[in-house]
């Protein structure tokens, strides 16, 4: 009788034994948390790649609109008035450039734009970094 019930108890206890242990838990934990860490680490530059590019493209346009308005007014858009020959390092005023109509929006206070003169570039060539200054630039 004895005997009978410990074997029913036996076939009981078996079949509801379906799950997974916790060993297997913890390595199917481990492997997901090794997967995490992978794209973790692969995306984390992808920001600051992103905002550089982002940059260089602003850069590009406040060049074609400051050249635009030179074009137009025979000097250009320089932060304390317009001058036909910017000093090194003058800062371009995007709001002029928003006002004549040459740019839609002013870039993110993230950025900033100056003039370069120096031998080999024309007078009023537009130069961006990132704030901070990074490594990331446009036309250095």
């Amino acid at each position: 009788m004895l005997l009978a019930v410990l074997k029913d108890a036996r076939r009981r206890s078996q079949r509801s034994q379906g799950g997974f242990t916790l060993v297997e838990l913890l390595v199917v934990i481990a492997i997901l948390g090794i997967l995490a860490a992978i794209v973790l680490f692969n995306i984390s530059g992808v920001n600051a790649s992103a905002a550089c590019n982002a940059m260089k493209t602003d850069g590009a346009t406040i060049q074609g609109a400051a050249d635009i308005y030179f074009t137009n007014t025979g000097a250009y858009p320089v932060t304390g008035g317009d001058k036909v020959t910017p000093a090194n390092l003058d800062g371009v005023n995007v709001g002029e450039l928003i006002t004549a109509n040459l740019l839609h929006q002013g870039p993110p206070a993230t950025e900033a734009f100056t003039y370069v003169v120096k031998a080999g570039y024309g007078s009023g060539t537009v130069q961006g970094n990132l704030v901070p200054a990074t490594a990331c630039k446009y036309n250095p």
